[in-house]
C-alpha cells in the first residue's frame, strides 16, 4: 500500500475556488468536487443521484470504475449519516480524492473492484450544523410541536425500532415514524437493493469512537455466520489504523462495543441483502466531544481513515 500524504492536496474545483482537506466543506463544496472529479476522470468516476433529502438536497454518489467495467465486486461507501459527524463525509471525499484523482497508484485494487461512495447522506443535518448547532444529529423531517429530525441510523428496515431507539420525536435518538420513513434512507435503501447483486462489502464512516466494527449492532451476541472472517479483517484494519499515528482502535461486534440499537445501516444490510463483509469505522477523535475535530487535525485522521479503507478494498480485491 503507497504511504498517503500527511498534509494533503490542494483541490481546484471548477468553478475557479480552491478547496483543501484542511478545512470542512459545504454541502455545495461536496457536490462542486463530485461534479469535478467526473469532468476530470470520465474513465473512472461517474455521478449517480441516489435521491432527495427533506428539504429539497441532492443525495449524490460517485461510482468507481476503471475503464467502465461493470461487472466487478462493489464496495459501498457511505458518510455523512449523522450530522454533527462531519470528519466522516470528509472522509469520503479524501478517499475518492486518493482513489480517483490517484487511480494509478491503485492498480491491483482498481483493476478488481469497484466503488460506490456516498459522501453525504444527509445534507440538510450537516449544513444545520454547520450554521445553527453544532451538535445537532439528525436529519431535518417536520415531525410537528416544534420537533425536527430522525437519527438516520436507527431508520433503516432491519428490526427497526426494537432496542435503542427512541419514539419521541423531540429525541436525538427519534427512530421515525416507520422503517424507512426519512427520504434519506429510503434512498439508500434503493442504492443498496439496486446494487446488490456484486455488492462484496459495505462500509459506513462514522465518528468518532475509534473502532472497527462489524453486524450486529442491535444484539451482542447475534453474529452474522462469517464472524470469524469479520473479526479477523476488523483486526488487521484496526492495526493498520494504530500504525498510522498511534491512537488506539477496539474491533468487535457493534452490538458489544457499543449499546444495542436495531435500525442501523450496517444491520440492514447484513440482515437482508447479507454480502461477506459488512463494517462501521468510528473515525479518529478529537476536540470537546470526540466527533467536533479541529481543522488543524484532520489531515492525519483522514489519511489515517483512508489508509483503513484501503485494508478492506485491498483484502476484496485478493479474495473475490
Amino acid at each position: 500500500m503507497r504511504s498517503l500524504l500527511i498534509v494533503p492536496l490542494f483541490v481546484a474545483l471548477v468553478a475557479g475556488a480552491t478547496l483543501d482537506f484542511n478545512h470542512y466543506w459545504t454541502a455545495q463544496d461536496i457536490n462542486n468536487y463530485i461534479d469535478e472529479l467526473v469532468s476530470d476522470f470520465p474513465t473512472i468516476a461517474s455521478a449517480v443521484n441516489v435521491g432527495t433529502s427533506t428539504e429539497g438536497r441532492p443525495i449524490r454518489a460517485v461510482r468507481v470504475s476503471k475503464d467502465n467495467v461493470a461487472n466487478r465486486p462493489l464496495v459501498i461507501v457511505e458518510a455523512g449519516l449523522r450530522a454533527r459527524e462531519w470528519i466522516s463525509p470528509m472522509s469520503a471525499n479524501y478517499i475518492l480524492h486518493e482513489i480517483v484523482e490517484h487511480y494509478y497508484e491503485f492498480e491491483n485494487i482498481l483493476d478488481n473492484v469497484n466503488f460506490l461512495v456516498v459522501p453525504l447522506v444527509n445534507p440538510d443535518g450537516y449544513e444545520f450544523s454547520r450554521t445553527s448547532n453544532r451538535l445537532w444529529l439528525k436529519s431535518r423531517s417536520v415531525n410537528g410541536n416544534g420537533c425536527f429530525g430522525i437519527d438516520l441510523n436507527r431508520n433503516f428496515g432491519h428490526l427497526w425500532n426494537t432496542v435503542g431507539g427512541s419514539s419521541d420525536p423531540c429525541s436525538d435518538s427519534f427512530v421515525g415514524t416507520g422503517a424507512f420513513s426519512a427520504p434519506e434512507t429510503a434512498a439508500m435503501r434503493d442504492l443498496i437493493q439496486g446494487n446488490s447483486a456484486n455488492l462484496a462489502l459495505y462500509l459506513s464512516i462514522q465518528s468518532a469512537d475509534q473502532m472497527v466494527l462489524y453486524p450486529f449492532s442491535h444484539s451482542a451476541t447475534t453474529n452474522p455466520s462469517n464472524v470469524a472472517e469479520l473479526r479477523n479483517l476488523a483486526n488487521s484494519v484496526a492495526l493498520t489504523l494504530m500504525g498510522q499515528n498511534g491512537r488506539i482502535f477496539t474491533s468487535g461486534g457493534a452490538g458489544l462495543l457499543q449499546p444495542a440499537a436495531s435500525g442501523s445501516s450496517i444491520d440492514f444490510v447484513a440482515g437482508t441483502v447479507q454480502p461477506d463483509l459488512v463494517f462501521t469505522l468510528e473515525t479518529g477523535a478529537g476536540g470537546s466531544y470526540g466527533y467536533d475535530v479541529p481543522e488543524s487535525e484532520m489531515a492525519e485522521i483522514l489519511s489515517e481513515t483512508t489508509h483503513g479503507f484501503l485494508t478492506m478494498a485491498e483484502y476484496v480485491a485478493n479474495n473475490n
